[in-house]
């Protein structure tokens, strides 16, 4: 069989001080093939680099890559552009920031791929989400990083590609959201489109049967990596006296009410993880926790020290200002001799990265920055939203390590919002469940 993708000996540039490489990879019509690694080696910049779409100033490439068995680098612009548009899917890692934050959900599925806005309501119904008309009349920051990326799927899956490019596409999905991708990305391998994604998910590497191209060096080699267990919360007493409270809390979004009289205690040092479907609001109770969002009815009592909660967004790019430094971040908000450089390394951070801009980091790299920036102001209680989503699983696995190290020397109080039940099992003192506005303890 004819192969679609065809690349060799590929190799990308950071002005001479950064190199990835890609020896080969053969990509057939219905086959699936992941490039593995972690946070910030490259992936990424790898996917979008062989369409062309690479936009860093001081990167170059080198080597060839064939479609349908023409050289992509010796295609003029517009025939670059057609292809890209006809047969190329692209499925981001920040679903947000893929889509215009002023337009209509619906409005862009339906200029994306031409299709009826009963179309539209189907596929997105088809991919879990809940009253899909309504969702589709809402802006992008109206709408969860998992629905934003159920939106980015409907139009891949409406424009019917010859291959999709996902950027860890199970990232922000729950349980059930993760066997519903698992089932649309299968019927659309299965209609002959192949599939080229970056994950960290060892499910989706085996769900999916991909052909595997994990890291070895600086070099994307045929093989299947080893995935590393979750540190586990050491015993430990936890104090008696709420850090953090809620009280028959109500948030409503129009005609739905996504929290409903919800009764919330977090204690000094303790763990709570925060389960449930995307959308089902877990990350509105964090932001109402934190005091970014008033509750229609309810009250919550916080600590006096306005900086004593900190709210890890899982939006990374969206909660830091983009074009500064992160050094200079860190500076305006880090509690008085806050060693930076530490602080890096405790979230498994390079300390080089201190200086630079948050647009010149990878999602993993994002996730840490805004991690760093929480602990720098010295907390008393952390809101995590999804924080592992970004990271690989041995990045995530040291990362998770140093919140419980802080834990138990400073009597930190966290509240973990996450898809992953391994995770919540493994770190928390008691688990909740989002159901119907109730919070339910599981």
């Amino acid at each position: 069989m004819a192969a679609l993708l065809e690349v060799s000996d590929y190799s990308l540039t950071d002005g001479g001080r950064f190199a990835v490489n890609l020896p080969a990879l053969r990509l057939l019509p219905g086959q699936t093939a992941a490039l593995y690694g972690p946070s910030g080696c490259g992936k990424t910049s790898m996917l979008v680099s062989i369409f062309g779409l690479l936009e860093r100033n001081g990167w170059s490439s080198s080597g060839s890559v064939r479609f349908r068995g023409r050289t992509l680098a010796e295609l003029p612009g517009s025939d670059l552009l057609e292809l890209r548009r006809n047969e190329v899917a692209f499925l981001m890692q920040d679903a947000h920031t893929a889509l215009d934050p002023l337009v209509a959900v619906g409005d862009q599925v339906r200029v994306a791929t031409g299709a009826a806005p009963q179309q539209v309501h189907e596929m997105l119904g088809r991919l879990g989400v809940e009253d899909a008309a309504t969702l589709c009349q809402r802006q992008p920051h109206r709408i969860s990083v998992g629905q934003a990326q159920r939106v980015l799927l409907a139009i891949a899956f409406l424009r019917e590609p010859s291959v999709v490019i996902a950027d860890e596409p199970s990232a922000s999905l729950d349980g059930g959201s993760y066997a519903e991708l698992i089932t649309r990305l299968r019927e659309l391998v299965g209609a002959g489109s192949a599939l080229l994604m970056a994950t960290h998910d060892h499910r989706l590497l085996r769900d999916l049967q991909a052909e595997v191209y994990a890291l070895d060096g600086n070099a994307f080699v045929r093989g299947q990596p080893d995935q590393q267990p979750w540190p586990e919360r050491p015993k430990a007493d936890i104090g008696t006296v709420p850090v953090l409270e809620a009280q028959e809390v109500t948030v409503a979004f129009g005609q739905r009410t996504v929290l409903d009289g919800v009764n919330f205690q977090l204690r000094r040092g303790e763990i709570t993880a925060l389960l449930g479907e995307s959308g089902a609001g877990k990350t509105t109770l964090l932001r109402v926790l934190a005091g970014h969002r008033k509750p229609d009815r309810g009250t919550v009592k916080r600590p006096e020290r306005r900086s004593a909660i900190q709210l890890v967004c899982q939006d990374a790019l969206a909660s830091l200002t983009p074009h500064r430094r992160l050094d200079s971040l860190l500076a305006e908000a880090s509690a008085p001799f806050f060693d930076a450089a530490a602080g890096a390394n405790s979230v498994q951070m390079p300390v080089h990265l201190l200086q630079c801009t948050v647009a010149e980091m990878s999602g993993g790299e994002r996730r840490r920055a805004a991690l760093l920036r929480a602990i720098a102001v010295q907390p008393d209680v952390l809101l995590l939203d999804e924080p592992t989503a970004s990271l690989d699983r041995s990045a995530a696995a040291a990362v998770v390590d140093n919140l419980l190290t802080m834990q138990r020397s400073r009597a930190l109080a966290m509240v973990v919002a996450t898809h992953d039940e391994s995770l919540a099992a493994a770190i928390s003192h008691r688990q909740l469940t989002i159901q119907e506005g109730q919070l339910c303890e599981t």
